[in-house]
């Protein structure tokens, strides 16, 4: 496999750095694809591959699974996407979710782009610019966030020039699979999808794709679950781990019974204890509200946070891990010994928030089968 960025590369050891397994990403692909079989899987590549490059992950996609239809939310992350792709898949399938715009239109032909109507106003937008040429339509079925409510759908299918070859809904409660919302809905979406007879239906996300096939339809879209997100919102073992998050040990240092680490005093030592220093703070993407809350695998065990996260370092005592801790040891915040979802929950989030906060200071790392596959330096490399 072709390395998916620079290889010339190498952030310093004091840096933090997140690790990106794109053999894990394809195992989850081709695990959300087994449990909807019958239904074509995409992939879901928005906010810059969930936090983890949308151009490599949509490459190692492309290359190794051969998905060709893809889902962004902006035409200018389409434009990127079209050009990552440009030699593994050029003829690839690409989707625009939050739809078409006056000041956008030019982007969707410069870059073969299909918009997500969600709206009357889009729809007749699309179909009078654009007459003839595809669109998705989103059909609110119950989110009440973006897509075109049920009364205007009538309206919608009778527009001339509206070329409509997929409509897709978004379930509001998949990750609970007994939730009575869920048949709601799908029973909603069937009805929405029959006024438009010759449409491919997409209702199941990556939550979605692990309910019974009955909401699979003929495309899921696959999201968080390809980047070892839980889409239950609690660690699954079907879904592997891709990306860890590490930091280097920058000081250690020995505390008294009665001193407090970091700003305000928020934590106070009732025993002498020993501190590990991280680089590694909110302004790379460490929700500050993980102090006295969360921990991280160093020394061969989770050790506590303590105290408050500051903008570039957090603390963790490691008086109790069993191995020695030393200098320029990497801490891991989350990854294949310490699952997103636990630290997720210690910062009262998800997941995705933690992955796509990830800060432009971090470097990522690719690893194809444990090999090394390529980098993407910071956004301050040079400086």
């Amino acid at each position: 496999m072709s390395p998916p960025a620079r290889d010339d590369f190498r952030p310093p050891a004091t840096r933090p750095l997140v690790e990106i397994d794109l053999d894990a990403l394809c195992a989850n692909f081709r695990t959300l694809a087994a449990a909807s079989a019958g239904a074509t899987p995409a992939a879901v590549v928005k906010c810059d591959g969930y936090g983890l490059g949308a151009a490599p992950v949509a490459q190692a996609l492309a290359i190794q699974e051969k998905c060709r239809t893809f889902f962004v939310a902006y035409p200018h992350e389409g434009a990127r996407l079209r050009a990552a792709l440009a030699r593994c898949a050029p003829h690839a399938t690409i989707y625009v979710f939050n739809g078409p715009h006056e000041e956008t239109l030019a982007a969707f032909d410069a870059h073969r782009l299909i918009p997500v109507v969600n709206s009357l106003e889009q729809a007749r937008l699309w179909a009078r610019a654009r007459p003839g040429a595809p669109a998705a339509l989103h059909a609110d079925t119950g989110m009440n966030r973006l897509g075109a409510p049920a009364y205007e759908l009538d309206d919608i299918a009778a527009l001339d020039g509206l070329s409509v070859v997929l409509v897709l809904s978004h379930l509001a409660c998949s990750s609970d699979p007994p939730h009575e919302m869920n048949p709601r809905q799908r029973a909603l979406f069937e009805k929405a999808a029959a006024r438009f007879p010759g449409a491919a239906r997409s209702l199941a996300a990556s939550s979605g794709a692990l309910l019974p096939a009955s909401y699979h339809f003929e495309l899921t879209r696959l999201g968080v679950g390809l980047y070892g997100v839980s889409p239950l919102d609690i660690p699954d073992g079907r879904i592997a781990p891709v990306a860890r998050l590490t930091a280097p040990v920058i000081q250690l240092r020995n505390v008294a019974a009665g001193e407090s680490v970091g700003y305000a005093r928020a934590h106070v030592f009732d025993a002498p204890r020993r501190l590990a220093t991280l680089a590694l703070g909110y302004g790379d993407g460490l929700p500050r509200i993980i102090g006295d809350r969360g921990a991280a695998f160093l020394g061969g065990a989770r050790c506590p946070i303590v105290g408050r996260v500051s903008m570039d370092l957090a603390v963790l005592d490691v008086t109790e891990a069993p191995e020695p801790v030393r200098l320029g040891d990497r801490a891991e915040l989350f990854g294949p010994r310490l699952p997103i979802e636990e630290t997720a929950a210690a910062c009262m989030t998800i997941g995705y928030e933690l992955l796509t906060s990830l800060g432009g200071r971090v470097p990522r790392r690719y690893l194809w089968r444990a090999a090394p596959a390529g980098w993407r330096a910071p956004d301050d490399e040079g400086m």
